[in-house]
This record gives structure tokens, C-alpha cells and sequence, in this order.
């Protein structure tokens, strides 16, 4: 296929705000998650015990000459109710450039729908702690979405894993605060830490929103009226409901008051697939999410150290990867 082509391909597949999610059960409740986060399913594994983890990591195992944690999602959820079912399954994961198998029940099939149809959760909006984002409707019930990175956060046991490595020195602090940034991020745990530490490198100005609906509202409503600061910039996870940031960043794009605005993907889903997604769409930067002392300074080079990007002549995506 010619480069045309190949584009085009892409384009149908980019903003169209779809997904694709995998669904499964530990006991009574059915669960889902992006196929973009799935590696495969295995049946059995040969599990080492490993002493001194947390109780729902069940040990390790290895897979293609890769050793990988294995975290059993019923013991997670109810430490007090392990399963009982005669056989469980194995779905392997990788998301922020890392693989984690989860041991679970019944694995049933892959459903196709819009992030339209996937709800947040009302009762876990604001609480840091949630670890069911969303909920979907897949053949008449209902399945529950997990915050994968916030279960990985809790169990990695390491308080910095997603705060800077590189320190937060470089631009003017009141450089930073001089600018509004809107961050749309559904997961409370990683919107909480990505704002503060926005915070405390200076960008003081962080809005958040929990999925790309209530942002692109926020948006339009920034350029409806003299009365609304505008946004500087805006901080955008991938897959989230109502609007995934793909589609978010593809309107912002078409917009003819909002398409000069640079857009930095930031998700556990920069795959080599998803960046040129983020290509077709427009966005500016792309970097995954552990990268917290990577994003102060990408969002000093957009901002700060040089001018906005040319959006009629497109500079090439700036990737930050981990």
C-alpha cells in the first residue's frame, strides 16, 4: 500500500471515537477493558511464588523469555473471597511500557462500541481511591471498567513512580502560572498526580475534567465568550468515556478558534499504532504517562521556550517516550 494509502487507512480509524473492549468475570461481576491494553489470553501459567508482595500478586511467571508479575483480580478486589472457579485465565497486559499478567474467571468476548455508550461512574466522581472508572452496557448487562494504572500504582508499593526524575527546573515559574492548562483524564488517581505536579513545577492553572466531553464543553465554552480566560494548552489521556482523547483532539483540531491550541497526548497507550493516530489527528506531543518530569518540560518547549506550533505548516509529533 502507497504512503496515501496508508494514511487513509489510518484517518478511518483515528477520532472516530470507538473501541474495542475485551469482557470477563471474577465470580458474579462482569468486567471490561481496551483491547488496546491486551496482549493475549493464556490458559495456564507456571506461577513462583515471590515472598514479601502484596497479597493479590500471586508470584511470577515467564512468557517468551519475559518474567511477569501475576496479580489475581478476584484477591485485589476481595481479599477475604478468593475464587472458586475449577479453571481461570490468564489476560496478559501491557500498558506504560510495562507487562502484568491478571489471573481471573470466565473471559467472554471482545465488544465493539462507541465511548458514548461507556458512563462514568457517579459515585467514585472526585474520590482519588476509585478503582471502576466507567461502566458499559454489552448484550443487555452491565460491565464494569477498571482503572488498570491505578491497581499497578497500589501495588508497585513505590509512592514516585509516577513523580519526576528530572526535577522540575527550567522556565520561569511565573512563566508556568501565567498559563491555563486544561487536563482531561478519567483515571482520579493519575489525574490527581499529573495536577499535582503541574502544580508544583508552576503551571498553578491546571483545570481538570474527567473525560473528553466535559473538556470539549469546557473548550467551546473558553472561545463562546470574551468573558472565559482561554486555555494555553491542553493535557489529554486516550482512552476515556463519553470521548476518548483521540476524538477530543481531532475536534479541537477542526475547530477554527481551537486548532492553533497544541495538544499533548499523555496515556499508558503511546503504542507505535496509537502515535500515528495521534498524527492523523493532529495533536502536538505525544508521552507516556510515567513521564511526569518529561511533560513539565515538553509543556515549557510548547509553551514557554518556543512559539506555538504553525498548524499550517505541521511540525512533525514530538514523542517522549519512557
Amino acid at each position: 500500500m502507497n504512503q496515501s494509502g496508508e494514511k487513509q487507512e489510518i484517518l478511518l480509524e483515528s477520532g472516530t471515537n470507538e473501541l474495542e473492549i475485551l469482557v470477563f468475570s471474577c465470580g458474579p461481576t462482569r468486567y471490561g477493558v481496551n483491547v488496546a491494553k491486551v496482549r493475549e489470553v493464556i490458559g495456564q501459567v507456571k506461577v513462583v511464588d515471590v515472598p514479601m508482595t502484596h497479597p493479590a500478586v500471586i508470584g511470577v511467571f515467564k512468557l517468551r523469555n519475559l518474567v511477569i508479575p501475576l496479580v489475581d483480580l478476584q484477591l485485589y478486589f476481595e481479599p477475604e473471597a478468593p475464587s472458586t472457579a475449577a479453571q481461570r485465565n490468564v489476560i496478559l497486559m501491557e500498558f506504560n511500557n510495562c507487562q502484568v499478567g491478571f489471573l481471573v474467571d470466565d473471559v467472554d468476548r471482545i465488544f465493539r462500541m462507541s465511548w458514548g455508550n461507556v458512563k462514568p461512574m457517579p459515585m467514585t466522581h472526585g474520590d482519588d481511591n476509585a478503582t471502576i472508572t466507567s461502566v458499559c452496557e454489552v448484550e443487555g448487562g452491565l460491565a464494569l471498567m477498571i482503572d488498570f494504572e491505578k491497581i499497578a500504582f497500589d501495588l508497585s508499593g513505590d509512592q514516585d513512580l509516577f513523580r519526576s526524575v528530572d526535577g522540575f527546573a527550567g522556565a520561569d515559574p511565573a512563566q508556568r502560572g501565567a498559563q491555563r492548562v486544561l487536563l482531561a483524564e478519567d483515571s482520579p488517581t493519575i489525574c490527581g498526580v499529573i495536577k499535582s505536579n503541574l502544580i508544583q513545577a508552576g503551571y498553578t492553572q491546571v483545570v481538570a475534567f474527567g473525560n473528553g466531553s466535559e473538556a470539549w464543553s469546557a473548550l467551546e465554552a473558553s472561545v463562546a465568550s470574551e468573558d472565559t480566560d482561554p486555555f494555553s494548552l491542553v493535557v489529554t489521556d486516550i482512552e476515556m468515556p463519553q470521548m476518548d482523547g483521540l476524538h477530543l483532539c481531532k475536534r479541537i483540531k477542526e475547530h477554527p478558534r481551537l486548532r492553533e491550541l497544541p495538544v499533548v497526548v499523555f496515556s499508558s497507550l503511546v503504542s507505535d499504532t496509537n502515535l500515528k493516530k495521534c498524527e492523523v489527528v493532529g495533536a502536538d506531543a505525544a508521552i507516556t504517562k510515567p513521564q511526569i518530569g518529561k511533560l513539565v518540560g515538553l509543556l515549557d518547549k510548547l509553551l514557554i521556550t518556543s512559539s506555538a506550533p504553525n498548524h499550517s505548516d505541521k511540525a512533525e509529533l514530538m514523542v517522549v517516550a519512557g
